[in-house]
């Protein structure tokens, strides 16, 4: 009786047991590389959105970070990302007041990008234009301003 209760115990813990290899094997490294500055004056600021719901947001975050410029380029790792779809939003803080400006009319008056060089016509292109798969240990996505 004492051997089928451990034996019981034993395949009920085993079935709980969290899965550390699955966990290593479905996240990586996403490496973003922004280039096209004009000068390295203040921050770019980023935005990584793990779903359209959250893309579509005007404030709308998965992962975020400010980035220094150095030689009209920057770079980040986001490190232990799933894999799965993601789109990025990039703008060229000059003034760092964390906001991108725009003009009277509308228009941007700082430089800003997306993941795939994606642009829309009136505004921030589609999630569809925007998003791609991340499914590798280590992935580079290159983002050029405009």
């Amino acid at each position: 009786m004492k051997f089928m209760i451990i034996i019981i115990f034993i395949l009920t813990c085993s079935l709980y047991a969290k899965d550390t290899t699955q966990t290593a094997e479905s996240s990586g490294n996403l490496i973003l590389i922004v280039r096209g500055m004009e000068n390295n004056n203040g921050f770019i600021r980023t935005a990584l959105a793990n779903s359209r719901e959250i893309y579509e947001q005007k404030t709308g975050v998965y992962k975020s970070a400010s980035l220094p410029i150095e030689n009209l380029e920057s770079e980040y790792i986001f490190e232990g990302i799933p894999f799965g779809e993601y789109a990025f939003k990039v703008f060229h803080d000059e003034n760092s007041n964390e906001k991108l400006d725009f003009s009277f009319l509308g228009f941007p008056l700082e430089a800003y990008g997306f993941s795939n060089d994606a642009s829309g016509l009136f505004g921030p292109p589609d999630w569809d234009k925007a998003k791609f798969l991340f499914s590798g240990n280590e992935q580079v996505v290159i983002i050029t301003v405009q």
